[in-house]
């Protein structure tokens, strides 16, 4: 009978120092459908199985020198696959010597004289297990696979949700906070100051004559006198503020846990930071000042929630244009009267906004 490449069952090693013997195996072996190799010495096997070639061994050695070798085990490391079958031919060894082959890492022990369809069926048995050890590899390989893509995937996803954030949150020009992130900050430290009766203040800042700026001296240099601002805001806060771009020319910050003393001692010395910082542009000199407004919770009794911190911050600095720009005006420095009016103003104009949007705008603390 011809068999063909398809019908072939395996490769099988067969290692025996008799070589009509180790001929005689290797016959029946190829007309039982299997591919055959032939070593004399373990230094043979240890080399063919090595080669990655093989899917099953068959030694036939004498009971001393398998007492002598761990030769199964060594065969087996050397394979480097997950399972390779091995069977131990020997003539009728004990039951020391068969426990001793197994524990050597041998998968059957027969005798030399077994017929070789009782050998081919072993040997199929044994394939049957193998094939499941290499259907197991290479499923956990493939598994490993996608894992390590999926790890990739997950931190590439990480860098571009970081990268989106960072858009969402951040001013191109001058990497501060944007509005957006702004108004969630203050309205979530508003939330924590009332809570846990802490004190919370808001500086709001206005480039003087700004557009004089851009008008002179042109966008780019208008530009550079932003980040510049920004550079000045950032190194003279503390860690916990959050510096932020508001507008064109309008800048904020948040102090947590600073009250009015705190908030217009912050506004002196950035004030006097940016009247003192010469803004060099294509060799010519630009002088700028910067207006503040400046509000406190709780320092500012009438304040009852972030919007009206805001509101009020931003009349204090109108009110510090009003004056001439290049200075501070804290929400505090308005007399009685004028305190009253702006928080009946500023009720006003939520109450219109609820009338239009059908809900409050306000915390229910108002009037309090």
């Amino acid at each position: 009978m011809v068999t063909t490449a398809s019908d072939i069952q395996g490769c099988v090693l067969v290692m025996d120092h008799d070589p009509a013997r180790s001929a005689s195996r290797h016959a029946q072996l190829i007309s039982d459908g299997w591919q055959a190799l032939l070593a004399r010495d373990p230094a043979g096997a240890l080399a063919a199985v090595q080669s990655g070639d093989v899917d099953a061994v068959v030694l036939d050695v004498s009971t001393e020198e398998a007492e002598a070798l761990d030769l199964p085990r060594v065969l087996r490391v050397a394979s480097g696959v997950p399972h390779l079958p091995i069977i131990v031919m020997a003539p009728a060894p004990p039951e020391q010597i068969r426990c001793q082959f197994l524990e050597g890492g041998a998968d059957d022990i027969l005798p030399n004289d077994i017929s070789p369809a009782e050998l081919g069926a072993r040997l199929r048995a044994l394939m049957r297990v193998k094939r499941l050890h290499d259907e197991l590899r290479a499923s956990r390989q493939a598994l490993a696979a996608s894992l390590a893509r999926e790890r990739q995937l997950l931190a590439q996803l990480r860098r571009d949700n970081a990268h989106l954030l960072t858009l969402c949150t951040t001013d191109p020009l001058t990497h501060l906070q944007n509005i957006r992130h702004f108004n969630t900050f203050l309205a979530s430290e508003f939330k924590v100051a009332r809570r846990y009766q802490r004190k919370l203040s808001l500086l709001v800042f206005d480039l003087d004559h700004f557009k004089v700026v851009n008008d002179t001296h042109g966008h780019p240099s208008g530009d550079y006198v932003l980040k510049e601002f920004a550079v000045i805001l950032e190194r003279l806060v503390r860690d916990s503020d959050v510096v932020a771009r508001t507008g064109g020319e309008e800048f904020s910050i948040v102090l947590p846990n600073a009250g009015r003393t705190q908030a217009q001692g912050f506004a002196q010395r950035i004030g006097k930071a940016v009247c003192e910082r010469k803004f060099i542009v294509y060799g010519q000199e630009i002088h700028v000042t910067t207006s503040v407004g400046a509000a406190s919770y709780p320092d500012d009794v009438e304040i009852a929630d972030a919007e009206m911190l805001l509101y009020f911050a931003d009349q204090a600095l109108l009110r510090a244009k009003q004056l001439g720009r290049d200075r501070a005006f804290a929400f505090g420095m308005f007399d009685p009267v004028e305190r009253r009016r702006l928080k009946r103003q500023y009720l006003a104009s939520c109450s219109r906004r609820t009338d239009r949007d059908g809900k409050p705008a306000i915390a229910s603390t108002v009037g309090r």
